[in-house]
Parts: structure tokens; sequence; C-alpha cells
């Protein structure tokens, strides 16, 4: 108990509540921007802590953490358009609720479900680091290569309407995933010559190209037609009916949303323990978990609170238990832990097996920052939300022509590269091409995302095995992720028949 007061009388300072307020306040502007996230703002503000204590330092790389995971979700709900990788599944439900004129209610619920499952997964970590990483420490190879190729597998059948355009999907993301030099022979595969693609297809500017770019395309189309038709340049999207009840989240709807939070929240808790799996599949598994669930599953796609709820829940409930490894074996479970890991170095902090032991105010010090950021994270997404209806008062060929700009510049900061930006308007035409052909866009790119993780814990799994493709059967973990990905593959392609029989 000393311990624990002395690591909270160090973080309850001034200087420190302040810079993990801006902290906060800078993760969410730049969630907010496609193609910028607060991995590039903790890049930016590392250098910056060599002139700060440990604790304020540490301070403001973990708020600015902690702000991004519902800054993303802004653009999402109010544009259809991602601020960040892991926000591009809330989009499914947030845009439809804003076109319904709730879109209010929408960043409401959102901002909800992230505080609540930030909050909760925080508990997590400070109460069962050392044991769940005892757990973790029994996930080998074999058995994320299972758990990745059931992720890959459940999203494509459950994410998408039709199981098979899912699977097309899925499979033209690893496809693309495929693209680069071969991780053990060093040759190059299907880069055509490309020397820019020899270290493969970079995340942002495909994510930016297919997600947002080519969204700019297809409102850009819309509003086209209807100018020629005289029906005026785009239909107007409104962010609130002007009735209290779309406006806000009420307290009862949002108890009736708490089984789906904690259900999310479970499941972003259990992925954000394994390293690197990450906050999309995160997102996805929660999102696909609450249609399951559900007792209207069709009304899923078409603007429901549970699906907003279900995806924010997921994603930001990753952010605890991924400093479990962190704090207990000095491994971090993603490149914002990777980043915060180099803050705690340059301040002589080292994580591993000791660190809990011979730094525990230290550690006691990090957890009572990352309750307040949730706090912080609250009381700014607030005031966000309070004045982002302002923000679909802008006129479409104006705002359309900012967010290119944007999408443009965090796409040339992010590889500072000119190839970048090629890469960002070829995906943006293959975009628009899969939503002319009903391709899921999202499945696609989480595909792309897991994609090269597949391949490096298959390729370790059988280097392990030497070759023997049955060590995936022997070791119980990862023949269980393996039987419910044929149980699930079977169930949606025998519902998908069933289907088609009634329908004929």
């Amino acid at each position: 108990m000393d311990q624990i007061l002395e690591g909270i009388s160090l973080v309850l300072q001034w200087e420190n509540l302040l810079l993990a307020m801006f902290g906060v306040a800078a993760g969410m502007v730049l969630g907010c921007i496609p193609g910028l996230n607060a991995n590039v703002g903790i890049v930016l503000l590392l250098p910056f802590t060599f002139y700060l204590g440990p604790v304020p330092g540490i301070a403001m790389l973990m708020g600015m953490s902690k702000g991004d995971g519902f800054g993303g979700s802004i653009p999402s709900i109010l544009f259809n358009i991602p601020g960040t990788a892991h926000a591009v599944v809330t989009t499914l439900d947030g845009y439809p609720l804003t076109k319904k004129g709730q879109g209010g209610k929408a960043l409401e619920t959102a901002l909800a479900a992230s505080c609540t499952a930030d909050f909760t997964s925080d508990l997590i970590l400070i109460f069962l680091a050392a044991p769940v990483a005892a757990m973790a420490l029994h996930v080998g190879p074999p058995e994320y290569t299972m758990i990745v190729l059931f992720s890959v597998v459940l999203i494509a059948l459950a994410a998408s309407d039709d199981p098979l355009r899912g699977l097309v999907s899925t499979g033209l993301g690893l496809l693309l995933a495929a693209v680069g030099m071969d991780p053990d022979e060093g040759t190059e595969r299907l880069t055509f010559g490309i020397l820019d693609l020899c270290d493969g297809i970079p995340l942002m500017p495909l994510a930016l190209g297919l997600m947002a770019v080519s969204e700019l395309f297809r409102q850009s189309e819309t509003s086209f037609f209807r100018y020629f038709r005289g029906l005026g340049l785009q239909e107007h999207v409104a962010f609130s009916t002007g009735r209290p009840e779309d406006e806000h989240l009420s307290w009862k709807e949002y108890k009736s949303l708490l089984p789906t939070i904690f259900r999310s929240t479970g499941i972003g808790s259990l992925i954000g323990i394994l390293p690197g799996i990450g906050t999309s599949v995160a997102s996805y598994l929660s999102y696909v978990v609450a249609k399951w669930r559900s007792k209207h599953p069709e009304k899923f796609g078409t603007g429901v609170l549970e699906g907003v709820a279900s995806c924010e829940a997921g994603n930001n409930a990753v952010n605890g238990p991924n400093l479990i490894p962190l704090v207990t074996l000095g491994i971090p479970g993603n490149l914002a832990a990777a980043l915060i890991l180099g803050g705690l170095m340059v301040k002589g902090l080292t994580p591993g097996p000791t660190f809990m032991e011979n730094q525990a105010p230290m550690l006691y010090a990090l957890f009572t920052v990352m309750l307040f950021s949730n706090i912080f994270t609250f009381l700014f997404g607030k005031l966000a939300i309070r004045y982002a209806h302002k923000m679909t008062s802008i006129s479409p060929s104006a705002l359309h022509g900012n967010i290119l700009i944007l999408c443009a510049m965090g796409c040339y900061v992010s590889q500072n590269s000119a190839f970048a930006l090629l890469i960002m308007f070829t995906f943006a035409v293959v975009g628009y091409i899969f939503l002319r052909l009903k391709l899921s866009l999202p499945v696609f790119l989480v595909a792309y995302i897991l994609g090269s993780m597949l391949e490096h814990k298959l390729r370790q799994s059988l280097a392990l095995s030497d070759g023997d493709f049955t060590i995936f059967l022997t070791r119980p973990i990862s023949a269980t992720f393996l039987a419910l990905t044929v149980i699930c593959t079977l169930y949606f392609l025998f519902r998908k028949k069933s289907a088609s029989g009634k329908a004929s």
C-alpha cells in the first residue's frame, strides 16, 4: 500500500496532469486527421521527453495514446471516413446513424464505450498483469498462427453480407500482403521490378486510398449526378433531427449497451494480451460477436448503437492489456507500447520481470496516469462532440477538398515519399471498384494487415516442426482454434446455402 500511495503521489502534481491533458487532446486531434495517429505524435514528442522527468514524459505519451482511441471515430461517424485503421468498422453503423440525424448520439455512444472499456481494461492490467503474462508465455508460433487464421476467416465470413464475397476480399488482401521481399529467401515477390515495393505496400497510403479517398470518389460521384438532375450538389446529411433523444445517449440506453460493452472489453483484453495482433482485429471480432448475439442481427450495418459500442469498446480495451507483456516481460505489445518502452528506457527504466519489484512506485504511477487519462479523454470527448455539428455544416466541395489535402499530407508524412501518393490514389481507384463489385473493403484491409503476421508465424511453426503440419494438431490451443475455424466456415457456408434455397 505504501508503494501504491507513493506512485499516486508522483502523479498528482499539476505538471504531470497538465502534460497528460495535452497528450490526450493532441492524440484526439491526430486521430481525427486521416493518415495521422498517436504513433506519429509519440515519435514527434519523444525527443521532448528528454528534458522532462520520467513521470511527466510518460504521462504525455500515454495520454496521446489514449486520446487517439476515440479521436479516430469522429470522422468515421460524421463522414464515413475512418481517422485511424481501427476505426474502419465504426463506419458500418456510425455513419448510417449520422444519416438518420443521430450523429450526436452515435458520438456519445462511441465515447461512452471507449472510456468504459479503456477504464475496465486498465483495471485488468493493474490486477492481473503478472498471472496473465505468465499464461501468455504458453502461446507460441503455432498458437499464434491458428488464432490469426481464425480471426481472418471469421471476419471474412461474418463481417460481410455474402460469405463468398468476404472470402474473395480476404484472399485478395492476403495476396497483397505477399508483395515485397521474401523474409527467408530474400527474393522479390510480386514487385514487377519496382524497387519501392521491395519493402511491401505501406499500410498508411493503402488504407487512406482504400477507405478515405475512394469514399470521396463515391460521394463526389453522387454529388455530380445529383447536380445534373437538378437536385443540388449533395443530399443533406443532418447531424441532428433537433430532438433531444437523437442528440444524446440516455442513461437507459447506456445501461442497455453495457452487456455489449463488457463482452467486447473481454474480447479486446484477450487480444491485447497477445503482442502484435492489434486493435483492428479486436474491433472486427467484437463487432462480429455483437452481431451474433443480437436479437436483430439484420439491423447491423443500418445504424444501431450496439454496432458502434461493440467495435469502439473492443479496440479501446486493447490499450491496457497491451502493456502487460511490456511491464512484466519487457516485450511491447504494439508500436505505441514499443515507443513508450523507448521513453522508459531513455529515463533509465527497463521494464521486465524485475520491474514490478524494483520500480514498484514508478509502475503504480504509470497505472495512475492511465486512469487519469481516461477521465481526460471523457472530458475532451464531450467538448469535441459539443462542437462536432459545426463540421457537418461545411459545404461538401470544401469538405472533400480539405479531406483530400489532409489525406495527401498524412500519406506523404507517413512515408516521406512521393511514391506513397501514387499508392494512395491507385488504391482509391481499387476501393471504388470494390464498392461497385460489392466486395468488402474492411475485410480486404484487415486481411492485408494480418497477412504478413500469418505468414511469419506459419513459417516459424513449420521451422519448429521441421515442416510437419501436425504441430497444429498436437498442441491443444492451436488445435482448438483450428477446429473453431473449420466449424465457423462450414456453419456460414451452410447458412448461405440454406438462405439461397429458401430464396429460390
